[in-house]
């Protein structure tokens, strides 16, 4: 979301009738750390960004500057630490055209890193002439937005601590007085508050950035520490940061909020349908499908896909077991055709298939992820299969707690959700992942081995709003789909 307006903007949910106005803001042009921020950073204030190496500093800076620029507010960037073209390359990287905007004359990059011979020399750094540098490409442009890249890096040109913090006191009241958006980026460091007192005492915002690796998986973190002036979101925010720039979704939140249609989805099993009251589950709400090996919950998933895309809709499907190519193939076994719908070779392209491996990425990451890629591509129904292959027997509670946000952003979102879950065989039917409460159609799948011959079974354990009904039913896999009910009755012909 790029910012539109070379103003600062009030918040959009700001409530009606206050005695005292919402205080201005200038949107970052990172939608969800906008939202977390109550719509964005402290207008014509400083915002310090404080982080280790690789959490992501320079890009979030790159990006406030980038979509300013982009959308017609001018601004400077200054870098004490990186060259400027890396820093150019940076940007490119991110898919913004940095080179072509500074062509343009949209914005400076200010290249004021220290001398280091000079440093060595004894020789301090004159801090007036760095702001009247700054100030004058800032007039020339007619800046709203200033970015201080590693800040930080003038440390070592002044010859006492207590020199540096009382010079950035100069740079923060001058930041105020030039009444322009700042952000400044900041490394991390043990005695960081009492070494420059910026937390504490200066910046208007204070966003803190850091890496967590948890059973060898690394998760990027954000965390608003202060906002001077307004409300903002106080968790602890998992974020991406790749080639796709920066995604931050506030996955927290204390308003259940979801989108409600009288309109069903066919789950293509007719007899499904039938045992759902004539019809599938409402569109927009969570369906589970659970079973042992072996029980068909893949083909149940894939029935689905294949109804929704026949009946016009757009199907999301992530498979974290097969690769595209084999579950294509498997399900022919039950006669369907899902290349048809693929993308290229006359597909309608309302199938999208990726295949993940769950244990390649973080709970957070796997979360932030399929979250993008429902806002990219805006499909009507979502298929996790199987949702139990994010399960980690040392993270039980941080995978239910991922499940539901992920659940509950897709109803809220309007999106039918579809997971499968794999019971264990020594789990005696019983769901291990414990995220029943947001589901609200409940298939169970059972495996019967009697007389030397191999059952299905059928159970609705649960369907809200729906007429459901109370029999279990047997149910086939058969070359012509999923026959639900006596096998005879169902396909009028025995099945192999």
């Amino acid at each position: 979301m790029s910012a539109d307006s070379s103003s600062p903007q009030r918040p959009a949910y700001a409530a009606q009738g206050a005695e005292a106005a919402p205080p201005a803001v200038t949107a970052t042009g990172i939608e969800g750390l906008d939202f977390v921020l109550g719509g964005g950073l402290p207008a014509e204030r400083p915002t310090l960004l404080r982080g280790g190496p690789g959490t992501g500093k320079t890009v979030l800076a790159l990006t406030f500057f980038c979509q300013g620029l982009a959308g017609g507010e001018p601004g400077v960037l200054v870098t004490f630490d990186e060259p400027p073209e890396a820093l150019i390359q940076h940007a490119e990287a991110l898919g913004f055209p940095l080179r072509e905007y500074l062509a343009e004359g949209r914005g400076r990059l200010l290249d004021m890193r220290p001398n280091r011979a000079d440093i060595v020399a004894g020789a301090e750094i004159e801090l007036t002439a760095v702001l009247a540098r700054i100030g004058h490409a800032l007039e020339q442009v007619g800046g709203r937005r200033l970015v201080l890249d590693a800040v930080d890096g003038l440390d070592e040109s002044f010859s006492a601590e207590a020199s540096l913090r009382r010079e950035l006191g100069r740079v923060f009241d001058w930041i105020r007085e030039r009444e322009t958006t700042t952000v400044l980026t900041a490394g991390e460091h043990a005695d960081f508050s009492a070494r420059y007192g910026l937390e504490d005492y200066i910046a208007d915002c204070v966003i803190l950035l850091r890496q967590e690796v948890r059973h060898r998986t690394m998760t990027r973190l954000l965390r608003v520490l202060k906002r001077r002036g307004g409300s903002h979101g106080t968790n602890e925010f998992p974020f991406l940061l790749d080639t796709d720039g920066v995604f931050l979704a506030p996955v927290t939140g204390t308003r259940l909020q979801t989108r409600s249609s009288e309109a069903r989805h066919a789950t293509g099993i007719a007899g499904l349908d039938a045992m759902l009251g004539g019809g599938g589950p409402y569109r927009g709400s969570a369906v589970m499908v659970s079973g042992q090996s072996g029980t068909g919950k893949t083909s149940f998933a894939a029935a689905f896909a294949d109804a929704v895309c026949r009946d016009g809709g757009t199907v999301l499907y992530l498979s974290f077991e097969e690769a595209a190519e084999e579950l294509v193939r498997n399900q022919r076994s039950v006669g369907l055709e899902l290349q048809r719908h693929l993308a290229g070779e006359g597909g309608t392209g309302r199938l999208i298939l990726e295949p993940l491996l769950a244990v390649e990425l973080g709970w957070e990451e796997h979360l932030l992820r399929i979250m993008r890629a429902v806002r990219r591509l805006a499909p009507s129904v979502v298929i996790l299969d199987p949702a139990s292959a994010l399960g980690d027997r040392h993270e039980d509670r941080q995978g239910k707690e991922m499940l539901l946000r992920l659940l509950y952003m897709l109803k809220s979102e309007g999106v039918t959700a579809l997971a499968t879950e794999l019971l264990p065989d020594y789990a005696d039917g019983v769901s291990t992942m414990d995220i029943s409460s947001l589901i609200d159609v409940w298939i169970k799948l059972r495996r019967e081995e009697r007389d030397g011959r191999l059952s299905r079974r059928l159970e609705v354990v649960k369907a809200r709003g729906l007429p459901t009904a109370d029999r279990i039913q047997e149910f086939f896999l058969t070359g012509e789909g999923i026959a639900v009910g006596e096998r005879g009755a169902v396909t009028g012909e025995g099945a192999a």
